[in-house]
């Protein structure tokens, strides 16, 4: 399957990696406006003119690019390959989302939630098939990261958390209560506590910048057992029992997630509409 990417920044260029080792797909167009010297090797596929990136003809593009221009470049693109994969936060806000929806009609566009496919995650929620979910907590720690200067941390971190919780329960959020702290930035939040209802279920999310150590844990209770997920070792525990789980990456799950959606087959892709609800919930509580 012949692929895009539009973006080569950090994420652009974890996406780029792994596809280079799935034999599934081929590198085929690469486009950004600099070409660093890492990407050397890739001199006859990179562009720096967009309109000459979509010629190349790729099945599937990735938009891996900073949030502000997200809209502007899908609908640049929208129709120029079979499947649209757009880097999480999808949009600034619910009007850019709501415009977003309305032009891509019947396209298969999907929103690269990724920790869907940490493969602690699809590991839980494959175990949570048989089970009545009390309470979801999670944590998400790290140092303030330099590379990010469009969003906060509720754009960029607890928009993972919002959507695993109605990932993993399979239910909407019903209520929502979000804390921030603006600690390393007057413009943008790096602390933030959000308390959620999903019906009966209860559930409480942190994030920070302004942690030493990096760290990514869910912990659920359900009426029969407590299951601990460490996301960043790709590890699973019931009743504090080891699962053994596979351990792919969370883009390679991802990357044949978008084989999926092209072949009409299921997949746990993230939707516009799962975006939408996530973006509702950071405009209606901020």
């Amino acid at each position: 399957m012949k692929i895009g990417i539009i973006g080569l920044g950090k994420m652009g260029q974890n996406h780029l990696n792994e596809l280079a080792r799935n034999s599934h797909f081929k590198i085929n167009a690469l486009f950004d406006l600099y070409q660093s010297p890492n990407l050397s090797q890739f001199n006859n596929i990179f562009f720096n003119d967009l309109d000459e990136f979509i010629k190349q003809d790729n099945d599937i593009i990735i938009i891996a690019t900073p949030t502000n221009s997200h809209l502007d470049i899908a609908k640049k693109v929208l129709n120029s390959a079979k499947v649209l994969l757009i880097e999480k936060p999808l949009a600034l806000n619910l009007a850019q989302i709501e415009e977003l929806k309305k032009i891509a009609q019947n396209k298969k566009i999907a929103v690269g939630f990724c920790e869907r496919f940490n493969p602690a995650v699809l590991a839980l929620k494959q175990n949570l098939k048989n089970e009545k979910i009390i309470s979801i907590n999670i944590q998400r720690f790290s140092p303030y990261p330099q590379r990010i200067n469009d969003v906060g941390i509720l754009h960029d971190l607890a928009v993972h958390d919002l959507d695993l919780i109605s990932f993993l329960s399979q239910k909407n959020i019903t209520k929502a209560k979000i804390i921030k702290r603006f600690t390393q930035d007057a413009n943008r939040e790096s602390e933030s506590i959000i308390s959620c209802e999903l019906g009966e279920i209860i559930a409480s999310l942190h994030q920070s910048w302004n942690c030493s150590l990096r760290l990514r844990k869910i912990h659920l209770i359900t009426e029969k057992h407590f299951f601990e997920a460490d996301l960043a070792n790709f590890k699973l525990f019931k009743d504090d029992k080891e699962i053994q789980i596979e351990k792919n990456s969370p883009l390679f799950n991802e990357h044949q997630a978008l084989l999926n959606l092209i072949n009409n087959e299921d997949h746990f892709l993230a939707s516009i509409d799962d975006a939408y609800r996530v973006q509702k919930i950071l405009e209606e509580e901020n």
